[in-house]
């Protein structure tokens, strides 16, 4: 039988760390190890996880160490315990009793480097002390597109309700130490451009939304200020897989007889990725060279379907309809036949942020993106009569790069 260690990092989170400890221990299926590191608290965790620690048997082991955050902290606690599937839980969350089983279940004889499933979300009225549920959260159609697809372009699933094997995460090296946040949605791409990932449609843990500190002692910031740190690392990390994940990884997500099409879904997925970060001198020189390639070609409905996505990030669209993105990203109409689809599709996905500024009240974004949208033209008259799809799974030689 499999052992399954989990790893708590924390910090200055005693009043959560003990709901979150207790959950693990009351598992449907018991779990080998709990391995509590203490990112340097101040607080009374300490005392909390040494009288734990004594009373388990040996089955939690508490380390310390002086704070750095919660990337060295999770790299420092896999370096330090074994077990075939690790199981990263977060100190403020609570995982529900038939996680670890259900993980390991979806791991157990497939070719999955990783398990991950739902979660819902709660609120602890800080007045009153009642329990709110909040419901799930962002959850894509998983019957369209691979899960790779999904996660690049917006993380959906999270430590709580993911099992990873330990061959895979030595594989594809530790958490990286100079991240503020997203560590683990970093993490996540890593694993899923490198294995397949096998999806449990259970509930299982409750996330915990506070308005408390986050980060690590020299990067502390708010709940409110999450957002900016949020995107600003997104964008970070985004940027370095452009250099690391191969166009081929991106092409490989497509399947149809013609090569060149499948490469100009590759770029024009890659674009949109980056388009969701707001990255979008990455995005449009993506959308650029999709346009100069089977220029004469016009988009298919499944590489329509990828561009209206661009536009549909949650961070926003940043500067998408001003100079110098704007004029780029029309000018595309007169590039080439091909251009002109891609055009149209950025100007149909705005429609839904002229929709979204207007609720907001946002009328000079509403009117930035109608003017985009009326701009960008319409669609071709024909379509390509090639035939392109998107593949649900990569095939395991795609995870060879």
């Amino acid at each position: 039988m499999p052992q399954i260690t989990a790893i708590v990092a924390t910090y200055n989170r005693q009043q959560y760390l003990a709901e979150a400890i207790a959950a693990l221990e009351a598992q449907d299926r018991p779990l080998d190890h709990i391995v509590i590191w203490d990112d340097g608290s101040t607080d009374g965790t300490e005392t909390f996880a040494r009288r734990l620690e004594a009373g388990s048997g040996g089955r939690v082991r508490y380390r310390r160490s002086a704070n750095g955050g919660k990337s060295r902290a999770l790299n420092a606690a896999l370096a330090e315990t074994a077990g075939d599937f690790v199981w990263i839980c977060d100190d403020d969350d609570i995982a529900l009793p038939h996680a670890a089983a259900t993980l390991e279940a979806a791991l157990t004889g497939s070719r999955a480097g990783l398990a991950a499933g739902r979660h819902d979300r709660f609120r602890d009225d800080p007045v009153s002390g009642r329990r709110e549920m909040l419901g799930t959260g962002y959850w894509p159609d998983l019957t369209r597109g691979s899960i790779l697809r999904h996660i690049l372009e917006d993380v959906f699933f999270f430590q709580n309700a993911t099992l990873v094997r330990r061959e895979a995460l030595e594989r594809v090296g530790p958490f990286r130490e100079d991240l503020a946040r997203s560590i683990d949605y970093e993490m996540f791409v890593r694993l899923a451009a490198r294995y397949p990932v096998a999806i449990c449609d259970d509930i299982l843990f409750h996330q915990r939304k506070h308005d408390g500190a986050r980060g690590p002692r020299g990067a502390r910031h708010t709940a409110a200020a999450s957002e900016a740190v949020w995107l600003e690392n997104d964008r970070l990390i985004f940027s370095g897989f452009r250099e690391i994940l191969p166009l081929d990884l991106y092409a490989a997500m497509f399947d149809g007889p013609n090569e060149g099409l499948r490469r100009r879904a590759g770029l024009l997925q890659r674009g949109t990725v980056h388009a969701r970060r707001v990255d979008w001198d990455a995005a449009v020189e993506d959308f650029e060279s999709a346009a100069d390639l089977c220029p004469g070609t016009p988009l298919t409905a499944t590489e329509r379907a990828v561009v209206i996505r661009a536009m549909s990030g949650k961070h926003g669209t940043g500067g998408a309809f001003a100079a110098p993105h704007g004029p780029r990203l029309l000018a595309l109409r007169a590039r080439s036949v091909a251009g002109r689809g891609i055009a149209a599709a950025l100007g149909r996905g705005a429609v839904w942020r002229v929709r979204e500024s207007a609720a907001r009240g946002a009328v000079g974004e509403a009117a930035r993106a109608a003017l985009f949208v009326a701009r960008a033209g319409s669609q071709p008259a024909r379509d390509t009569p090639i035939a392109l799809h998107e593949r649900t799974h990569l095939r395991e030689a795609d995870y060879d790069w």
